[in-house]
């Protein structure tokens, strides 16, 4: 058996995913989200208002708790409106390399932002996991994934916790607000083309994790009643939860295999949290069906496979020094890094697509590793993206903002 036969015998194609089949029920997905219907998609309102602009040389602290790495520094924007920050400090998040408790958990990233409040006690952090943000812009965690591993988190209150454990610190009266990543990374969008005409904005991560935000009428969000109809707020999508997407024998094996089967299924899909994994647990069913002349049991990550797809180098390539074998194996990581381009393509085509738009132009800020480092997604991502929305007449650009993260913390923080 050969590569393509294989991967058409289990339905992994990447050609298997087009936009316009998929579209409608992601949309839909998302509309029940927003009239808190039962929906794999959270559609969380972030409640920030967005205003034209911020204000200006006044410090705020940034705190970007990503999937694996945690980044915090004290910005502020100049009088002429440009972005600056003090020393970015860079650390492991809490939880990646020993379980902790949610105390645990709470005091160390407190610790950590500790030293800065002496500069100011104004924070905003952006939490790249799932979590409803409160009309306080506070957020409840939902739970804690990816490489994070923390016990007893859900349902505490993430600023209300970080902010008690400052004071035991002995910083007194901090305020903390909570967004997430996705929609720190709009709101650095916002900011970098905050003059050029766009209608709408959306924000999109795929790192560790995977998710996306975009720009929502109020009045839509049907589960906000008693707030004002009228305006217009960013929603978290909490896309990396989609469960509606095409799924094969292979995709629910590799799911039923890990810590939470049936939570993150796009986000298993997609993200470089997994993908690796996927793609190891997929050559090794392929080993079991004879694709290969020298049987595959190894595990890998996702570094391995995208070292092995961009210069046939690194463990792959050292363990299939057969050149069939290698062959065969290159097809199969290749198609599933596609079919990771495509599904992402489909989220960011349903953000852009449901976006509240003031005209035809939307930008799309993107970041995260994954994204522009993994071969050959980024590229499949475009290609399959801005046809489908240009077929919608939608006008897309498609934008990376350095620091979009800190930058959309330190906009939410300065705007309100």
């Amino acid at each position: 058996m050969k590569a393509k036969e294989f991967l058409q015998n289990h339905r992994m194609g990447f050609e298997t995913i087009v936009l316009e089949d998929e579209i409608d029920q992601y949309i839909d997905e998302m509309k029940k989200g927003l009239c808190g219907q039962p929906s794999s998609l959270l559609m969380l309102p972030s409640y920030i208002a967005l205003k034209d602009d911020v204000q200006r040389k006044k410090p705020v602290l940034c705190v970007d708790a990503g999937g694996t790495n945690l980044r915090i520094t004290v910005a502020q924007f100049d009088a002429e409106g440009h972005f600056c920050t003090g020393e970015v400090f860079r650390y492991i998040m809490p939880g990646v390399e020993r379980e902790l408790s949610a105390q645990e958990f709470f005091d160390t990233l407190a610790g950590l932002i500790f030293p800065l409040t002496s500069i100011t006690k104004d924070i905003v952090i952006s939490f790249a996991y799932r979590a409803r943000t409160l009309p306080n812009i506070d957020s409840e965690i939902v739970d804690i994934t990816k490489e994070v591993k923390v016990r007893g988190a859900e349902g505490k209150l993430l600023g209300k916790e970080i902010c008690a454990s400052l004071a035991a610190l002995g910083a007194q009266d901090c305020s903390v607000i909570v967004l997430n990543d996705s929609v720190a990374t709009a709101l650095a969008g916002k900011a970098e083309k905050l003059v050029e005409g766009y209608g709408s904005f959306t924000g999109t991560i795929l790192g560790t994790g995977s998710n996306s935000c975009y720009m929502e009428s109020i009045g839509n969000i049907k589960k906000m009643n008693g707030h004002d109809a009228e305006g217009v707020t960013v929603v978290n999508a909490e896309a990396g939860s989609y469960n509606k997407v095409p799924r094969s024998d292979i995709d629910i094996a590799f799911d039923n295999s890990l810590q939470n089967p049936g939570v993150g299924v796009f986000e298993k899909m997609t993200s470089g949290g997994y993908l690796g994994s996927l793609c190891g647990f997929t050559l090794r069913v392929a080993s079991a069906e004879g694709v290969f002349q020298k049987s595959f049991d190894a595990q890998l990550d996702t570094m391995q496979v995208n070292e092995f797809l961009t210069d046939r180098a690194g463990f792959i390539a050292e363990y299939f020094t057969d050149e069939s074998d290698a062959g065969e194996a290159y097809e199969i990581l290749l198609n599933l890094t596609k079919r990771a381009g495509r599904l992402l393509a489909l989220q960011m085509a349903a953000m852009a697509v449901k976006a509240c738009k003031a005209n035809h132009r939307v930008c799309m800020t993107i970041e995260g590793t994954t994204y522009e480092k993994m071969f050959g997604l980024k590229h499949e991502a475009l290609i399959t993206l801005l046809p489908f929305l240009q077929g919608r007449e939608i006008e897309a650009d498609v934008i990376s903002v350095d620091m979009a993260v800190l930058k959309g913390c330190a906009i939410a923080g300065l705007s309100r």
